[in-house]
């Protein structure tokens, strides 16, 4: 149990990610979006494997913008349904990215997504831990079917220089996150949205 509530903590649109902690934005522009699946009220829940086995369900939740960026609720359910785990992370744009602080704990914002994202564009970031985390765009033109639908989405490759897989990150422009891959060792695959 310990060992998905610490992956999940990690993984919060890992998922899922590079990191920055510049902004020099003020409170307000943190509270705007351009950026379609970033909006009060919008929900997303996923499947979630590990090493191919069932492991439960999670379920992220955007809610109002306290004026540093859009709480965004996560909550963990085991396979019977039973929630496990509740945390909020903290997301907002700056440029072009989409940036989450796993945990609202004010550590690192991982950039997450790239609006606009062109096959080639790179970007890596030093983790306060020292590791190196790396998002490189492989394909701008993916179809993918997961239970919610087929989408047509970008492909993140993310790596760091503390693990051995890499991650496969499928990004749809106006629905947002839709598969993560890593290789084997979990899946999320995306359930239901609104």
């Amino acid at each position: 149990m310990k060992k998905i509530s610490t992956f999940l903590a990690v993984l919060s649109f890992a998922t899922l990610i590079s990191c920055g902690g510049d902004d020099d934005s003020s409170s307000s522009s943190n509270c705007t979006t351009s950026i379609p699946f970033v909006q009060t009220g919008k929900s997303f829940t996923y499947s979630f494997a590990q090493f191919g086995f069932n492991v439960g369900t999670i379920k992220f939740t955007y809610g109002n913008c306290n004026g540093d960026g859009f709480l965004v609720t996560r909550e963990t359910f085991n396979p019977e349904g039973s929630l496990l785990q509740t945390a909020t992370d903290l997301h907002k744009q700056e440029g072009e990215f989409l940036l989450s602080d796993s945990n609202n704990n004010d550590d690192y914002f991982a950039k997450i997504y790239k609006k606009n994202a062109q096959l080639g564009d790179t970007w890596s970031v030093t983790r306060p831990d020292g590791s190196v985390v790396t998002h490189e765009v492989i394909s701008v033109n993916e179809v993918v079917t997961v239970p919610a639908g087929t989408f047509t989405c970008k492909v993140f490759k993310y790596s760091t220089t503390t693990t051995i897989n890499d991650s496969y990150v499928y990004w749809n422009d106006e629905v947002g996150n839709i598969k993560e891959d890593a290789d084997g060792f979990f899946l999320l695959e995306l359930l239901s949205y609104n």
